[in-house]
């Protein structure tokens, strides 16, 4: 696995949030850094969807997985301070 390019598109590595977690070698912060940029992506993803810049049906999935990558990280680092950002960029 390549780790710089999971940590700079973790889409383009990873299926699924999951597998971040079960995947061998990496740290903890790896993890962490890994899934806050996979959240980083999708909630720029879905500003451009609500500026009507992207597909609408892409919203639903987007979300779904959004939520999924906050849970991973909860459970992760239950300890990191990870809360609801004052933007839907977040503040990552």
């Amino acid at each position: 696995m390549d780790i710089k390019q999971a940590l700079t598109s973790p889409s383009s590595v990873f299926d699924t949030p999951e597998q971040v977690l079960s995947a061998e070698g990496l740290t903890k912060e790896q993890r962490c850094s890994i899934l806050r940029q996979w959240s980083y992506d999708l909630r720029e993803l879905l500003v451009a969807t609500d500026e009507n810049m992207a597909a609408g049906g892409e919203a639903d999935v987007n979300g779904d997985l959004l939520s999924r990558i906050d849970a991973l990280l909860r459970q992760i680092d239950p300890e990191g301070g990870e809360s609801s950002a004052p933007t839907m960029q977040g503040g990552v």
